[in-house]
Parts: C-alpha cells; sequence; structure tokens
C-alpha cells in the first residue's frame, strides 16, 4: 500500500513539474494570467495585481508573501524556505529590523524587481512598499566566507557541496522607497533605511541610514538622496 501511495504521489510530482515548466515559459497576457492563478495558491500569501513575467524561478513559495501591484519582470529568480546547515560552520549576523522568521520573502506593495535579478532569501528578506530593483540586482542572505572566522589556519573550501566550507547568514532588509540601480549586489545582514537610493554595481556589505545615496565598492554613502529643507 506504501508503495502504490508514493507511486501516485511521484506522478503527481511530475505532473506538477510538467505544468511547472509550461506555465514559466508561456508569454504574453496568457502566461502572465495562469502564473498568477498558480502561484497565488502556492504562495504564503499573494495580493491583487500581482504581474509575474515569462522564464521566473520560484522556490520556496510557501515562505514567500507578495502584497499588491508587485511586477516580477522576466527570468529573475525568487528563492525562499529555511536551509539546513546542520553540521555545518555557520556565523550569524542578526538584523533586529526583520521582524519575520528566517528564510521568508515578503515584498510589499507597489514593488517592481526588473529582469534577471536574483533574490535569494534562506537568511530572510523583507522589502518595502514603493521600491524599486534595477535589472541585474542580486540580493542573498546566505554565503560563502572564504574561511573559518574562527580559525585561519583551518583550510575550508568555497562550495556547498563539501562539508568542510563556512557559511555567512543574515536577514536583509529593503525599507520602503528604496531604489537599487544595474548590478547591484547585497549581503546578508544589510538594513537600507527608506528613501534612498543604490547606486550601479555597487556592492552594499553593511547597512545605512534614511536618505542615504549609496555607491561603491564597498559601498559607502555619498550624500543625501533628497533635501530635507529647501535652499
Amino acid at each position: 500500500m506504501f508503495t502504490v501511495i508514493t507511486m501516485i504521489k511521484k506522478i503527481f510530482k511530475a505532473f506538477d513539474d510538467i505544468l511547472r515548466f509550461f506555465i514559466i515559459y508561456m508569454p504574453g497576457t496568457t502566461g502572465r494570467k495562469l502564473r498568477y492563478y498558480y502561484w497565488r495558491k502556492k504562495f504564503k500569501k499573494c495580493g491583487k495585481n500581482v504581474l509575474i513575467d515569462e522564464g521566473v524561478i520560484i522556490q520556496g513559495a510557501e515562505y514567500i508573501s507578495i502584497g499588491d501591484n508587485v511586477w516580477i519582470d522576466k527570468y529573475c529568480v525568487l528563492m525562499a524556505g529555511q536551509v539546513n546547515l546542520a553540521g555545518r560552520t555557520v556565523k550569524r549576523k542578526r538584523n533586529a529590523s526583520f521582524k519575520w522568521e528566517e528564510g521568508e520573502l515578503i515584498i510589499e506593495d507597489n514593488v517592481h524587481i526588473a529582469p534577471n535579478c536574483i533574490l535569494q532569501a534562506h537568511g530572510g528578506l523583507y522589502i518595502g512598499k514603493n521600491s524599486g530593483f534595477s535589472s541585474g540586482v542580486k540580493v542573498y542572505t546566505l554565503s560563502n566566507l572564504p574561511n573559518d572566522p574562527n580559525d585561519f589556519t583551518k583550510v575550508t573550501y568555497f562550495t556547498p557541496l563539501n562539508e568542510i566550507s563556512i557559511y555567512y547568514i543574515g536577514p536583509v532588509v529593503i525599507d520602503e522607497n528604496v531604489g537599487v540601480a544595474l548590478n547591484s549586489c547585497i549581503l546578508p545582514g544589510v538594513t537600507i533605511q527608506k528613501n534612498s537610493f543604490i547606486g550601479p554595481f555597487s556592492l552594499v556589505l553593511t547597512s545605512f541610514k534614511e536618505n542615504s545615496y549609496i555607491s561603491g565598492n564597498p559601498a559607502r554613502k555619498i550624500k543625501d538622496r533628497f533635501r530635507m529643507e529647501a535652499k
């Protein structure tokens, strides 16, 4: 009996994989509608007027919450859910601004994620209202470290395929009305407070306060984004 049930589950899983393939890559308005109806049943939460374009890859949908008027553009990758790191050396970076469970991806209202972005939310990722990511933006909440921070004499590997690898994990918070420009990268534990802007090709390793214009590798505050007082 167990074998029969297992086989039936595998058949349904294979059918869902095939269905998902066609839904992911179906173009046009029909594809958008099908993707919306398909993913809203799988997401933890899904608002109204959510556009998911063709080629978008989604993993861990049950950990993803999306608000109203959100557009996930072509060929983006969304990864959520907790990762089993048992037996691995892990350095955790706490983030008091993140109020949800590890592994959750929360995208609030009126957010546009442009083509070819990667949102890796295994450590937790929040994106506030009215924020936008340009093409090629990458946010990582879980990454590898090049060495063991507790023992620099220890030889480690920079690959998840080897057990002697060191992981760095921490939630990322992108507050409301934050713009992230072309091909920028944000690493674990970072908070970008509201009304800030990250310039193109920036590597963001640390947190920044409200109304910051951020740029560089590593990124630093260049100036205020908006003038708070008239001249």
